[in-house]
């Protein structure tokens, strides 16, 4: 509890490897590409410094734009 759900390593077997396309989280909305992990929305009032903070994957700032 209170540790990143979004991970750059995974710690359990994959069971469904490519099959999601976009990830809605209580901060923001971030879309799967080959390029890595785009944040296409966030909460108001938090940087994209901060989410990263929070998140234990590089995500990439798409809010921008």
């Amino acid at each position: 509890q209170g540790e990143p759900k979004i991970v750059a390593e995974l710690s359990y077997p994959v069971t469904g490897k490519r099959c999601v396309d976009r990830i809605y989280t209580d901060l923001c909305v971030i879309d799967v590409t080959k390029e890595g992990l785009k944040v296409i929305e966030k909460v108001e009032g938090l940087s994209f410094d901060e989410l990263q903070a929070l998140t234990g994957a590089t995500l990439i700032d798409a809010t921008q734009g």
